[in-house]
């Protein structure tokens, strides 16, 4: 099961990972493969010393979650939420070290907002959590990452968000939470609009992502320093009810779906039984 951590308990790893070795870089192999392309070792320009990066360079150094999704909230109206949830992030790692993270080209997760370019599909919170996971967890093995992205989806699917409350809001004085039942933005829109009885394109949905996006910020960041403190850590798996229809339906018997949304999303029965295969 996953583990939780406290405010103190994380305070206390950054503090030691300054002053050792914790910071020299986690959760991704230490060796590059023999042949490396040349955009695993761009020059150092930004410090202006010269040096030669390497891919290793990139590596996640453990942060606090509530400073980052206090920087998120503060940059959403730059771009959007899956912009706010990289950009925090990035914007963390360059105030501590520097190079290589100010080099990152942030303004391009500004095409996730409003579900990838106002499409309504995948929450750029979940897109931008996903691409951080997908930064600092490349190698070839899939399981770590993909197990990782599944707590951040698992979690946003189930949890009654927003949570964050920031200390100044400046949009709407509130944000009512809801549980957004799926990783799709106009449904999560949807559910929320319900809960809330405010219209999708009002000032309060917009404050209602806003938080969302520090939220989701803070929530990728514990999951990025739980690896980095414990490599063997586990990930929430997804739902009992969920892995019960996979199982019917993926590979190993029907292999006519795949995927790990929350299934009863698209697929109500009511009060009629589930259709024969």
């Amino acid at each position: 099961m996953a583990r939780e951590w406290s405010r103190r308990q994380w305070t206390a790893v950054i503090g030691t990972g300054l002053g050792a070795g914790v910071l020299g870089g986690c959760g991704r192999p230490s060796t590059l493969p023999a042949v490396a392309l040349a955009i695993d070792k761009p020059t150092d320009k930004a410090a202006g010393n010269g040096n030669e990066l390497t891919a290793a360079s990139w590596e996640y150094r453990p942060l606090e979650p509530e400073e980052v999704a206090k920087a998120a909230y503060r940059i959403y109206p730059d771009g959007g939420c899956m912009y706010a949830v990289v950009g925090s992030v990035v914007g963390q790692l360059t105030e501590r070290y520097g190079a290589p993270f100010r080099s990152f080209p942030v303004e391009m997760m500004r095409y996730g907002e409003g579900g990838v370019g106002g499409f309504g599909s995948l929450c750029g919170v979940v897109n931008g959590a996903a691409a951080l996971i997908g930064l600092f967890r490349h190698e070839k093995a899939k399981e770590v990452r993909e197990a990782m992205i599944t707590e951040m989806c698992v979690w946003y699917e189930t949890t009654s968000l927003p949570a964050f409350v920031p200390e100044k809001p400046e949009w709407a004085p509130e944000a009512v939470p809801s549980v957004a039942g799926s990783v799709l933005c106009h449904f999560s829109v949807a559910k929320w609009s319900k809960a809330s009885g405010n219209e999708a394109f009002s000032v309060e949905k917009k404050e209602r992502c806003r938080r969302l996006a520090a939220d989701g910020a803070a929530k990728v960041v514990e999951l990025l320093n739980r690896r980095c403190v414990d490599p063997k850590c586990e990930f929430a798996p997804v739902r009992a009810e969920v892995k019960a229809c996979i199982d019917c339906h993926g590979p190993k018997e029907l292999a006519d779906a795949m995927g790990k949304m929350q299934c009863s999303t698209c697929h109500q029965f009511g009060d009629k039984k589930h259709p024969k295969p």
